[in-house]
């Protein structure tokens, strides 16, 4: 095969890529749509099935033309809002701006594909419920209710659930109906106003009286606390004088009966001496009464004559003695100790 062949054939094949390249451009920017990041799409087929049961994500979907018909549909939240004036059912109008939330639920593009042909139809149509149930549950509320919080919000969840309810079937979600900028109507502002005025005084003339009442109660507190004080301290001056004279009496009693067991101790150490004395006297009167007899019995004895005499005799601290013989017989002691002095028998007496 030749080079020139070899180049023919290589050329053909590029061509051939480049015109497939070129068919498949055509064919995504002909026979396709693309769905955005943050929507889905819907397709219409133009027989008799009409639009299909699905929702197609974010991407390319095919759409031939003279075939489908692909419309993207936005399934984030909006917030719609209407500037409302309710005749309230006291007769006085008040101004209320009102906003919803609402979307299309995920996966129900298709549904409400059905019946709306795009979104600006559908807030139309929820613009429409909005004033309808606003006006229609709202104007129930006297105009002094709607700065009732628990009244407000009551009837506004009311409405909220009665578009809820309808659109809901449909495949749009309701949620978070609010109302802002509530404006009174001013004659009922002036009636208000009024009555705030009277309300204040009616509260001040009150908060005096309790004021009043709180001052006469605080007194009365001061003075019973006053006279519990005085109380409390004249009865801690009683007992602390009960006390002492307690104390007192109990210090003389103790004293008295001290004195008592002192003076009957000092009368029984008394009477004890005094016996201890009379035994002493006795044991010594016993003691002298048995000397006695026992020297009684021992001047009985043969020989106890000369004994003391010579007793005696030694006992005298005499010099020189001279006797008369003449006149006894030395030998008679009796006698001569009588002589000099010293009479036995006399001594022997008790």
């Amino acid at each position: 095969m030749t080079d020139v062949t070899r180049f023919t054939k290589a050329g053909c094949i590029a061509a051939s890529m480049v015109v497939l390249a070129v068919l498949a451009v055509v064919f995504l920017g002909v026979c396709t749509v693309k769905i955005p990041a943050d929507q889905f799409g819907v397709r219409t087929l133009l027989t008799s099935s009409g639009v299909e049961e699905k929702d197609h994500p974010p991407g390319y979907v095919l759409a031939i033309p003279g075939l489908h018909i692909v419309r993207a549909w936005d399934i984030t939240w909006t917030d719609l809002k209407e500037t409302l004036q309710i005749r309230g059912s006291d007769q006085y109008t008040t101004t209320v701006d009102i906003s919803v939330l609402l979307r299309i639920q995920p996966g129900m593009c298709h549904k409400v594909a059905k019946s709306y042909e795009n979104e600006d139809h559908v807030n139309k149509y929820a613009r429409t419920l909005l004033n309808k149930y606003a006006n229609e549950i709202l104007a129930q509320m006297r105009t002094e209710d709607f700065y009732n919080s628990k009244i407000r919000d009551a009837k506004v969840l009311d409405a909220q659930q009665r578009m809820d309810k309808e659109l809901n079937p449909l495949g749009i979600e309701v949620k978070n109906l609010l109302l802002r900028n509530i404006v009174y109507d001013p004659k009922f502002e002036q009636q208000l106003l009024s009555k705030q005025l009277a309300g204040q005084q009616k509260s001040l003339e009150m908060s005096k009286g309790k004021l009043a009442f709180a001052q006469t109660e605080t007194e009365l507190i001061q003075r019973k606390a006053e006279a519990e004080v005085k109380s409390i301290d004249e009865g801690k001056r009683q007992e602390i004088e009960n006390l002492t004279a307690d104390n007192e009496r109990k210090i003389t009693e103790i004293t008295q009966d001290a004195k008592l067991t002192a003076a009957s101790i000092t009368a029984k150490a008394e009477g004890s001496k005094r016996q201890k004395i009379a035994q002493a006297d006795l044991l010594k009167a016993k003691a002298t009464a048995t000397g006695t007899e026992l020297l009684s019995r021992a001047y009985a004895r043969p020989g106890a004559t000369y004994y003391f005499a010579k007793q005696s005799l030694e006992g005298l601290a005499l010099g020189e003695v001279e006797l008369n013989s003449n006149n006894f017989n030395p030998l008679e002691m009796e006698k001569l100790l009588k002589a000099l002095g010293l009479d036995l028998k006399a001594r022997a007496k008790p």
